[in-house]
């Protein structure tokens, strides 16, 4: 419950789709789509974050995005980030279980900032698997 009083539900965000951009031996591109689905009878308007995001353990990366975006009431929202990681050390064994048809696991760790007043941060902790059929490397 977050928000003026009014009970609120925490949204849920999950990762939808990693896609490798570049690589070299120090770092890695990557673009994230995420979903974010709002449960609640009112929009939420999202205006940043800070994320921690794993692939089977393995940190794939971390940082800051001030993506400006409303998600409608009862609905969803894809979004899309691009980060840079340094893999290097990762990256073969997580290609190689997506090679072999293994899913994935991911964990998405943070906050986000929201418009809402009184209510600046939503805490993430949201975990999952990928269907390796669905990501592109």
């Amino acid at each position: 419950m977050f928000g003026l009083g009014r009970s609120y539900e925490k949204p849920d965000i999950s990762l939808a789709n990693v896609e490798m951009l570049k690589a070299n031996l120090w770092e890695q591109t990557f673009q994230l789509g995420l979903r974010v689905d709002n449960p609640n009878d009112r929009s939420l308007p999202i205006r940043g974050m800070h994320y921690e995001i794993y692939l089977n353990e393995a940190r794939l990366a971390t940082g800051v995005s001030d993506a400006h975006f409303t998600v409608p009431a009862y609905g969803s929202e894809y979004f899309e980030l691009n980060v840079r990681s340094n893999l290097w050390r990762h990256i073969r064994d997580v290609v190689k279980m997506i090679d072999d048809q293994q899913p994935v696991s991911y964990r998405i760790e943070g906050h986000i900032r929201t418009g809402l007043f009184l209510s600046p941060t939503v805490t993430l902790h949201e975990k999952g698997m990928l269907d390796p059929v669905n990501l592109r490397f």
